[in-house]
């Protein structure tokens, strides 16, 4: 039977990365088996979100529970109305929202989180085609977007969500282009109010850095263009996370369970490693908790 593990995460005032395994907790069989989560805050609590392979369900619980010490805690199933493979956490117009997206499917569903029930509503289902590998939200002055990127094909758009004060809202094409295939691994951060992406290229053995963007009908171009390192292609997963400053930093995941943790330069010209460590082997899901003084990474095993 294979056990999950979860990582504290605290980035010192000196930049060092300390660790903590917290070995005496037992996430829940729902986390074991997800095949895909976020996270999101939602009334100032922080909520974890999982989903299981072929499921058209998800389930919703406190990441931390301050009160009772206890983790991934109080679960809540809410339905769907399609399978759903990728989901992602953003904010809209002052209240939390989901979008979910399946590569088998034309659309990406976007739900908003009823702060009071925690159910889902106002769906907002946009068509974007099939075979997507890549979606994720974005944040632009006031405007929020969703980017969406497919590894075979090469294709990516910028989709802006709209609230016309009369009508339903809507997801807009604002920028579409073709950028090489093989992209893969991204991981969106903020630096200094504006928006950057981590990415590596496992056809063209390729790392880069880009800013993302100067304007609302552009879309990104490389600060950082380099050949990636055999360590870097051979990676499961990259994610980034902050520290108590806003920070960014971002941790890389391989299959043995090694594990590096680092600073992105503050030009964004490359980074520096603050810490390795290894952590358990051959997970399944990487899950990270962004809290105010931490961070918390939970390396789920699917059973």
């Amino acid at each position: 039977m294979s056990e999950s593990t979860l990582v504290d995460v605290k980035v010192l005032p000196d930049t060092n990365v300390i660790l903590n395994v917290l070995s005496e907790v037992h996430p829940p069989t729902f986390c074991d088996n997800a095949i895909a989560s976020a996270s999101i805050d939602i009334n100032g609590q922080s909520f974890s979100i999982f989903i299981q392979e072929g499921a058209v369900s998800l389930t919703l619980c406190k990441s931390y529970d301050a009160s009772s010490g206890a983790y991934f805690v109080d679960d809540k199933t809410i339905t769907l109305e399609h399978p759903v493979e990728t989901l992602k956490g953003f904010y809209f117009g002052g209240q939390p929202w989901l979008i979910c997206y399946h590569s088998d499917s034309e659309y990406a569903q976007c739900y908003r989180i009823n702060t009071t029930e925690l159910t889902l509503e106002n769906r907002v289902a946009t068509r974007v085609g099939a075979g997507f590998t890549t979606i994720t939200p974005l944040y632009y002055r006031n405007d929020v977007f969703f980017v969406a990127y497919n590894k075979n094909t090469g294709a990516v758009a910028k989709y802006q969500m709209m609230s016309p004060a009369y009508s339903p809202l809507y997801c807009q094409v604002s920028w579409s282009a073709t950028w090489a295939q093989g992209w893969t691994r991204f991981a969106f951060f903020r630096l200094g109010g504006e928006n950057f992406f981590i990415k590596t290229n496992e056809k063209y053995n390729k790392v880069n850095i880009d800013h993302f963007m100067d304007s609302i009908d552009l879309g990104s171009h490389p600060v950082l263009n380099e050949s990636a390192t055999p360590l870097m292609l051979g990676l499961s997963d990259v994610q980034t996370f902050y520290d108590s400053n806003n920070t960014p930093y971002f941790y890389t995941y391989q299959p043995d369970g090694s594990m590096t943790f680092n600073r992105f330069d503050g030009d964004c010209n490359g980074w520096k490693v603050a810490l390795t460590c290894q952590q358990a082997a051959n997970s399944s899901l990487r899950h990270t908790v962004q809290l105010p003084d931490r961070t918390l990474i939970l390396l789920s095993q699917n059973s």
